[in-house]
């Protein structure tokens, strides 16, 4: 995006992109003048660490600003005053931030800039460590008071402070552009590291004026922050200021600004769903408040479970998804929480088991508590925050929020709720830490902070435990938490113990293993399919009615990008049903007349409207893709003939994409306008193009759905429809090729480029174009390679000790790219590589974004995240068999680890040539391959040494062969045995 953008006055244009290190932006003043600081204006992806730099004459740079810590917003960046012609903002030589982008960026003359009522006072505005405390100036009546001149009135909320000596109460007033000073925040317990002070309705201000009572020494600042208007005072944010305070660790991570990682519980389609985190907490549905457990032991310590806690987590028989979690709250003492749901009534319930056991040699006691907080497991950064509870009431063993009953339990010792108060002096966490509970069995809070606990004497002699399971009767339909009460929760038909939540999980279990237990892959890494099994149990509980979602709370509709690679997987692993059901309905909702297939369908079919839900272009070629998978693989192009008038219209809609750039004259205006020329029309498709752009990925996904469209006309008897589109594969192709190398002299690139506007480099964009769309010939192959060699260098790089990076795991589709380009053991390291980031480990979940700080409290998309699944399972397939027009190849990317001891078993995995039943393994020097049947007669296998050296000797159903080399061997139909010796 332009660089002027961030300059041009407009709030609603943005300069953005990757924010790496080495990254600036840069402002020519034209002449020096003096600057006091900058205002800044960031769109969502706001850096948290980036420097302002200032220089003479653009070479030599002296920084006049840092910071490791922002938020975000509109900030004012205060610093001491420095003349200049240029500044700059600089990424930090070292960066994890995912990527950056800016409103408006306006330095602020000297003249301009905040001026505090205290001498040598501008070093406050630094956010280093090395600033010494400032002690506020005092009145002649001894109270301390700082103020803050604006010479240029500013829109703010209020005012943050870091104390060197905290004063005991602090207020801070605002002075508006009439002359008339307001008080906009107090805080009477202002003891802790810093002062949050915000007004909830910003204004513009022409002063500041902070007031402090000392508790004893003088109270100093260390630094000053000024609030921008997008930082005022929420009941979210009151909330974390009382999490900062007394009582911190036993307040959910996120609340510290820390990164939360979950797993999903439901039921397969579900249209509600829970989640469930790596500490115990559960969120019954999307913006449901969490329920914390809390243990406090006999001498008065409260604990929960924290990032600091050795925690053991697993899932049900290394894959199923009934996520558990097992960490000590003390010495002698396991808290086991489990999660499952049920089907009762077409909906899911669900169960939440918290058990206590006594792991020692003595008796321990004990208080358990349960807190029902006003808040998602979704941190603000994540489009979560709070959940409010304006009332919330304890009725026998239930507990009720904003007029519905949240959970069951076991009826409780003691209960209570209580609002939040006017500074969080009532705040539920200070009652579960001193053993007490609130007076009253309901409350009321108009922010919406009330909350609410339960709790149990415990007393556990040695080998014993206790039991407490929690049910959530979620329904059947999407709750929306801002209309008040909320509809009423199914009643549970039955309660429920420690001895049923047992009973019901081992059925759950069963259901599970029935499902997917038995598919049809076995290797010498177990983990490796127990990975693909969650993945697909995944893929089952994000899916919504018949809506194939990648996530279950960031995504609330179906992608068709996302279902059509889930579908496709599922497909392989026996739910072919599952996948014609979800291609019928999108199909019945989503293409046009005029052709065009709508990416993005809400859960009741209805058309998304929002961003881009007319110009992702990368639709067309999926949805062919999809009909002629479930053609392929289950039932032939006879059983998706009701498809026939969708798949023609959504080509032609193809056809008309490519026209518009075949208009004489086009994009003339730009350098090598022939770049553009034959290739589809500009889309803001998957690849992160947020304003039309003519990207590759959508041209590989329209010859992919030339490719399979051909082949489906052909087969449904439309030879002239046939012909045609082969006719359009064959051209785009060829100008797709033209187009590739076109940009590349243009950019003076070495290496394939993503797009033809920037002719950037994006490798996870270009593997598509050679898995699934196999169009590696129409890429230069010195520059893919040169394109995958670097982008394994950088790989590589985060394994470095003290890497900093960020990265999408979209990226396992690089897996194949490598399969493709004949190096298995890069395909292989990559894999492990990808694995070694789930979180947690134990739940096989990889979240949307990767950082290499995992506390980081920034966005990661959603988790489980099913498209990312669908990757995986992609590339462990692939990498197993590849499935050519003409030929099935075997072992294509097995690494010789996957022959080991017993080697691999693959039975009935569908295949575009049949079902492939293969066993392989190798030992002392020799490779057994068995076929079992199903295939294709005629079939052309290739079957792929995995070390990649050439035997001495091969025999096929005991006959020697003789054309084979260090790759493989090619064999012109299906054998019995096959056997290679080195």
């Amino acid at each position: 995006m332009p660089a002027a953008f961030a300059i041009d006055g407009d709030p609603k244009t943005r300069w953005g992109g990757a924010f790496s290190p080495g990254n600036w932006f840069q402002v020519d003043l034209g002449r020096s003048a003096a600057i006091g600081g900058v205002e800044i204006q960031w769109e969502w992806g706001g850096a948290r660490a980036y420097s302002i730099q200032v220089s003479d004459d653009a070479q030599h740079w002296r920084t006049a600003f840092e910071t490791s810590d922002n938020k975000g917003g509109i900030e004012y960046e205060v610093f001491p005053a420095v003349r200049a012609r240029y500044v700059r903002l600089a990424a930090p030589a070292r960066t994890a931030d995912w990527g950056v982008s800016i409103f408006e960026f306006r330095p602020l003359a000297q003249s301009e800039a905040p001026r505090l009522s205290l001498h040598d006072g501008d070093a406050l505005w630094s956010s280093s460590s090395d600033t010494s405390p400032r002690a506020l100036p005092k009145r002649d009546d001894g109270a301390q008071e700082l103020t803050i001149d604006l010479p240029r009135p500013l829109p703010l909320a209020g005012l943050e402070v870091s104390w060197g000596e905290a004063p005991e109460s602090v207020r801070l007033e605002g002075r508006d552009e009439e002359g008339k000073w307001t008080t906009l925040a107090d805080d009477p317990d202002a003891l802790g590291e810093s002062a949050f002070l915000a007004t909830a309705a910003p204004r513009t201000f022409t002063a500041l004026r902070l007031s402090a009572t000392a508790a004893g020494k003088p109270a100093s600042a260390k630094r000053l922050r000024l609030l921008g208007p997008k930082q005022a005072m929420t009941p979210m944010k009151r909330y974390q200021l009382a999490a900062a305070k007394r009582n911190a660790a036993l307040f959910p991570s996120s609340l510290h600004e820390q990164q939360v990682y979950w797993t999903v519980v439901g039921i397969p389609a579900g249209r509600q769903k829970a989640v469930f985190d790596e500490y115990g907490n559960i969120e019954a549905w999307k913006g449901a408040p969490l329920v914390q457990p809390i243990w406090r032991d006999a001498s008065g310590k409260a604990v929960a479970a924290t990032s600091a806690t050795p925690i053991e987590h697993r899932l049900r028989d290394g894959w199923m998804p009934l996520p558990g979690l097992d960490w000590s709250p003390q010495d002698g003492l396991q808290l086991t929480s489990e999660a499952i749901a049920i089907e009762r009534n077409g909906a899911p319930v669900v169960l939440v088991r918290h058990r206590l056991s006594n792991t020692g040699k003595v008796a321990v006691g004990g208080t358990f508590s349960l807190l029902t907080r006003p808040m998602q497991m979704s941190p603000p950064w994540q489009n979560g925050g709070l959940a409010p509870i304006h009332d919330i009431t304890l009725e026998g063993d239930a507990v009720r929020v904003n007029g519905r009953v949240l959970y069951r339990s076991v009826l409780p010792d003691a209960k209570g709720a209580s609002a939040f108060g006017a500074h969080g002096e009532d705040e539920i966490t200070r009652f579960a830490a001193d053993g007490i509970t609130p007076p009253q069995a309901q409350a009321h809070d108009d922010e919406g902070l009330a909350a609410a606990m339960q709790s149990w004497r415990v007393d556990l002699a040695p080998n014993t435990h206790r039991d407490f399971v929690l049910a959530f009767a979620l329904g059947d339909r999407r709750i929306d938490t801002e209309k008040l009460p909320l509809p009423a929760a199914p009643a549970l038909p039955e309660s429920f113990d420690g001895a049923a939540f047992d009973r019901l999980a081992d059925e759950t279990a069963k259901q599970w293993q029935q499902r997917l237990g038995s598919i049809g892959l076995s290797l010498p890494d177990r983990s490796l399919v127990d990975m693909l099994r969650a993945q697909a149990a995944y893929m089952l509980l994000n899916q919504s009615g018949m809506a194939m979602q990648a996530g279950p709370r960031n995504y609330n509709r179906a992608f068709i990008r996302d279902g059509a690679a889930t579908a496709a997987i599922l497909l392989r692993m026996g739910m072919a049903k599952t996948a014609r059901d979800y291609a019928d309905w999108y199909g019945a909702h989503a293409v046009h007349e005029d052709g065009l297939v709508s990416p993005i369908l809400n859960d009741d079919g209805t058309v998304n409207t929002g961003f881009g839900s007319d110009i992702e272009y990368d639709s067309q070629g999926e949805f062919v893709w999809l009909i002629a998978e479930i053609a392929r693989l289950d039932g032939g192009a006879a059983s998706v003939r009701a498809h026939q008038r969708q798949v023609t219209q959504a080509l032609r809609f193809l056809q008309k994409l490519r026209e518009r750039t075949l208009v004489g004259g086009y994009q003339k205006d730009k350098p090598a306008p022939e770049r553009f020329r034959g290739i589809i029309a500009p889309s803001i498709s998957h690849e992160g193009y947020s304003t039309p752009t003519h990207s590759y990925w959508d041209d590989y996904w329209a010859l992919k759905g030339w490719h399979d469209g051909a082949w489906l006309l052909q087969q449904w008897g439309d030879r002239d429809g046939a012909k045609w589109a082969r006719g359009q594969y064959t051209a785009l192709r060829e100008s797709v090729a033209a187009s590739i190398r076109a940009t590349m002299r243009w950019k003076g690139a070495d290496t394939i480029p993503a797009d033809a506007d920037t002719g950037g480099s994006d490798p996870t964009s270009v593997s598509i174009g050679l898995d699934p769309a196999g169009q590696q010939d129409v890429m230069p192959a010195d520059a893919l390679h040169r394109t995958f060699a670097r982008y394994l260098d950088d790989v590589r790089k985060r394994d470095a000790p003290d890497a900093l990076y960020a990265y999408t795991p979209y990226e396992l589709r690089n897996v194949l790219t490598y399969v493709h380009l004949d190096q298995p053991q890069a395909a292989n390291e990559l894999l492990m590589r990808f694995l070694g980031h789930r979180r947690p480990l134990a739940w096989q979940v990889l979240a949307e974004v990767v950082y290499s700080d995992l506390r980081h409290a920034i966005y990661l998309g959603d988790m489980p995240h099913t498209w990312i699944g669908s990757e995986y399972a992609r590339a462990l397939f692939g990498m197993l068999m590849h499935e050519g027009d003409h030929e099935l190849e075997l072992l294509p990317g097995a690494p010789p680890a996957w022959l080991a001891g017993d080697g691999l078993r693959i039975d009935r995995l569908p295949t575009a040539h049949g079902a492939l039943t293969m066993a392989a393994r190798e030992r002392d020097g020799e490779l057994h391959v068995e076929l079992g049947r199903g295939l294709v007669a005629g079939t052309t296998l290739r079957v792929h040494w995995p070390n990649r050296r050439k035997p001495s000797s091969v025999t096929v159903d005991g006959k020697p062969a003789a054309d084979f080399d260090a790759d493989g061997i090619r064999i012109g139909k299906p054998f019995a045995t096959l056997v290679a010796r080195w």
